[in-house]
């Protein structure tokens, strides 16, 4: 049996692949799921049409930054969700205005107006869980990324295949299938398949620091090391996911005061500085303030140490740290 056709074989609905995932995630329940049109999404959107999800709802968001073509990659997903009758929602975003607002990325702001909207459909919809089209190499590029931005184990461990994050007041579950496969994978599963995609032609590009790592900085390490590194990375990601899950039970419950309002400061102050980062790093995560990392929490720890005024940070995605009264908490953004 050649490569191609294993592949297709493992991608079948009765075989491990798909097994395993109907397990984690029943095809009874109701999902969303994320479609921009491109290859990876489409060819989550037909996997889980085979396999015998019919109770999705088919989320697109055009970002506005590639004029009639991110238009036309609207009209597709619609058109493609319809064949497979699924129902399918749109929202135009204009991640440029939102970018320069509140001085982010364009990769950033686009990330964050997306999953925003995802939450609002989630809450109308009474639909908490989402299909997310990341990959393996998608794994790589982060793993790389939050590496030379200085991250810890969290960071290291890249994207995880299931998690929750908290949107303003909607728990999303947020869920990756094809995390186990690589890129040339389900490029082999679209081409037997024979399903329709859009190509953005900016993933060429590099306006994007994930653009720039796939196109140049993987390319460069394999040449310098004369092999293909990014099994590698994966390795490092799965050791760094382990130790993490272990950091994590071992620094138990935060330290809430005034019924879950904030972190106690007395409590912080007593802590060890590596578990008082970790407590931190935590709470941020899990109370959606977004690309938290050793920075961030070295602004906050500070706030919390400190008994000078002002006691407060910025943080990304509009959200703010305060000290008051022994007790530190968030000030999320307004949302219109």
């Amino acid at each position: 049996m050649n490569a191609q056709n294993t592949v297709i074989d493992e991608l079948k609905m009765d075989f491990p692949f798909a097994e395993e995932m109907k397990k984690k995630w029943p095809p009874g329940l109701s999902y969303l799921v994320a479609v921009s049109g491109g290859r990876d999404s489409m060819a989550l959107l037909h996997f889980l049409h085979e396999v015998g999800y019919r109770e999705l709802t088919v989320c697109h968001v055009n970002h506005s930054l590639r004029g009639a073509d991110s238009d036309e990659d609207a009209s597709f997903v619609a058109t493609e969700s319809k064949k497979r009758g699924f129902l399918s929602v749109s929202s135009s975003v204009d991640v440029t205005s939102f970018a320069a607002t509140e001085r982010l990325s364009l990769e950033t702001a686009a990330r964050e107006l997306r999953y925003r909207w995802f939450a609002e459909i989630a809450r109308k919809r009474s639909c908490p869980r989402i299909f997310l089209g990341h990959h393996g190499d998608d794994q790589i590029e982060t793993v790389l990324m939050n590496f030379f931005r200085g991250a810890g184990l969290r960071g290291l461990a890249g994207i995880e295949e299931e998690t929750t994050r908290r949107i303003g007041e909607i728990d999303l579950c947020l869920i990756r299938p094809f995390l186990p496969l690589r890129r040339e994978e389900i490029s082999t599963y679209v081409t037997a398949h024979e399903i329709a995609f859009r190509e953005d032609a900016s993933n060429q590009s590099d306006f994007a620091l994930r653009n720039r790592i796939r196109n140049r900085l993987i390319p460069t390490l394999k040449e310098i090391f004369q092999r293909d590194v990014t099994g590698a990375v994966l390795r490092a990601a799965d050791l760094a996911a382990l130790e993490e899950a272990w950091a994590t039970e071992v620094v138990g419950d935060l330290p809430f005061r005034d019924g879950g309002a904030g972190l106690d400061v007395r409590k912080l102050r007593e802590y060890p500085p590596a578990r008082r980062n970790r407590v931190l790093l935590t709470w941020l995560r899990q109370s959606g303030v977004p690309d938290c990392g050793s920075r961030e929490v070295a602004r906050v720890s500070a706030v919390a140490l400190s008994s000078d005024s002002p006691a407060k940070t910025n943080l990304p995605g509009g959200h703010h740290v305060r000290r008051r009264e022994g007790l530190l908490f968030i000030e999320s953004p307004t949302r219109d």
